[in-house]
């Protein structure tokens, strides 16, 4: 509270930055993902969904030239030690569109040829020797790896701010597949490389979610936030939460259709675990939550998994408590934190203009044009250790479909929570369409189908074969297969007159391959 009542004090003492604050321009790489409909900027040096010449960078569904971001990024937030500061280094800044971090590790060089986005269809993998810590095998149907550092003080704004002493390692996952084809999921790994512990930590996401046109007249956007909320929608009941989300509810000028909806989950964040609780109610004390040996010696085996996705539950991270969400705070074009001391009480839930704590903006402003910050925290990171953050951007339509657009949410936002609990690997497969190696072509014959249908494809080499069956929720409706098979083609049938009619989802995985395709149930 210490801490608090010093920032707030030093917040009423400064005023907002202006465009002298800002650091030179820096010209670094942006690439776009495009495989689905979420055309999509990202960059190595902080920031996503901006281009290169500080327009919007993110165009749903793609080909339609319709944007829905003029730019994003990471915040993270953390009080010295020492001086008792506050600290904020920012990949995105609304004001200014300013970022603080550089390609490449810290103390690289940002013009060194590895210092750059690694795409899975251009340069890849990224070279193990430089990065140990980056992937080398894909796992969507376009992945992309960077990693960027805030520790050049000459691209912090003078005056106001100075390193903390991060890497971000960022990777991109997106699949063209129908059910998430209007998703693209980023993880980021904060590393602590300072020398000491980096204490009262938080992490936030600052979005500019520009719909269209918002300048002058024309800003006519809403956002607000779901926290733990239940959907009845088709007879199930769904509950979602960490979801950020702007929309508008007037046309766009210019556009064909009514414009979409723009939600950002929050699907991983620091572990929320003390000793002596058990937050989860899973009869597993927090302290032995991520303890493997505690579990192998008095957790009985089929409590190892109990979300079967293949990841013991001690390094699942879906099955772990977390932080979650804990700052939501709205900010338009006129009034935003624009200084380090704004930024990290903004980060910790406080107005910044009033010192109040109020972790929550659930009132929606009046249209205009907004950005929000959802943050999570706090939390301490010691030297070399990282903080995982996973979230999903996801669009879809609402107007003339549900009377809210946050219900048109809950359904893509089921299928990118199923993805991350499944620990990527439901979909972490290659339709034959893509050209990937590694996938095997899965045929399915007729589809749509009535009573029942064929799957076909061939086997390079004899193997165990597992076949499963999905509904459009996400939900295992049929194992089909799971049996030694020879080299050689293969048919499967498989009987639909049971089913409901409707799009399923058929997966097909041996040992080191994967693929996927829908099947559509007529009745």
């Amino acid at each position: 509270m210490k801490t608090i009542c010093a920032v707030m004090m030093m917040a009423a003492c400064l005023v907002a930055a202006n465009k002298s604050d800002q650091p030179p321009t820096r010209t670094f790489q942006i690439k776009i993902h495009n495989i689905n409909q979420v055309k999509l900027c990202i960059s190595n040096f902080g920031k996503f969904g901006q281009t290169a010449n500080q327009g919007p960078g993110l165009w749903w569904p793609k080909g339609s030239g319709h944007t829905y971001m003029f730019g994003a990024g990471s915040w993270f937030g953390t009080v010295d030690s020492a001086s008792g500061d506050t600290l904020v280094s920012i990949g995105y800044g609304p004001h200014g569109s300013i970022s603080e971090f550089a390609p490449g590790l810290s103390g690289m060089d940002a013009a060194d040829t590895n210092a750059i986005i690694f795409m899975d269809q251009g340069i890849w993998p990224p070279p193990a020797g430089v990065f140990p810590m980056a992937p080398q095998t894909t796992v969507s149907h376009q992945d992309s790896w960077c990693c960027f550092n805030d520790s050049n003080p000459a691209n912090h704004v003078p005056g106001d701010t100075r390193p903390i002493g991060i890497e971000v390692y960022q990777t991109v996952y997106v699949w063209n597949l129908t059910p998430i084809q209007d998703i693209a999921f980023l993880t980021y790994q904060i590393k602590n490389v300072s020398d000491h512990n980096l204490k009262e930590c938080y992490y936030g996401i600052c979005a500019d979610n520009d719909i269209g046109n918002e300048a002058g007249s024309s800003a006519n956007d809403r956002v607000t936030v779901i926290r733990q909320r239940a959907y009845y929608i088709d007879g199930k009941w769904y509950i979602v939460d960490n979801i950020g989300y702007q929309w508008q509810e007037t046309p766009e000028s210019g556009w064909s259709e009514f414009p979409g909806v723009i939600g950002f989950d929050l699907l991983q964040t620091g572990f929320d675990l003390q000793p002596g609780m058990d937050k989860d109610n899973d009869g597993i004390s927090d302290q032995y939550e991520r303890d493997s040996a505690y579990y192998r010696h008095y957790v009985p085996i089929s409590q190892w998994d109990v979300d079967n996705d293949n990841i013991p539950d001690w390094r699942d991270a879906s099955e772990n408590p977390q932080l979650g969400m804990t700052a939501f705070k709205i900010f338009s074009l006129v009034l935003g934190p624009n200084r380090d001391n704004e930024r990290y009480l903004t980060l910790a839930g406080y107005n910044f203009k009033t010192g109040q704590y109020e972790p929550f903006d659930t009132v929606i402003p009046a249209p205009d044009d907004q950005r929000f910050l959802m943050a999570s925290g706090p939390f301490e990171l010691a030297p070399d250790s990282a903080l995982t953050i996973v979230f999903a951007i996801m669009l879809t339509y609402w107007h003339d479909q549900y009377q809210t657009p946050d219900t048109a949410l809950v359904l893509v936002d089921h299928w990118a929570q199923h993805v991350y609990d499944m620990g990527w690997r439901m979909f972490g497969i290659k339709e034959d369409r893509t050209g990937h190696q590694g996938s095997i072509p899965l045929v399915i014959t007729p589809n749509p189908a009535r009573a029942h249908c064929l799957a076909s494809f061939t086997l390079p080499k004899a193997g165990v074969v597992s076949m499963k069956m999905y509904n459009s929720t996400g939900r295992l409706v049929r194992n089909i297969c799971h049996a030694n098979k020879p080299a050689g083609m293969h048919l499967i049938r498989i009987d639909t007159e049971e089913l409901a009619a409707g799009t399923y989802f058929i997966t097909l995985e041996t040992d080191n391959q994967r693929s996927a395709g829908s099947l559509v149930i007529l009745k």
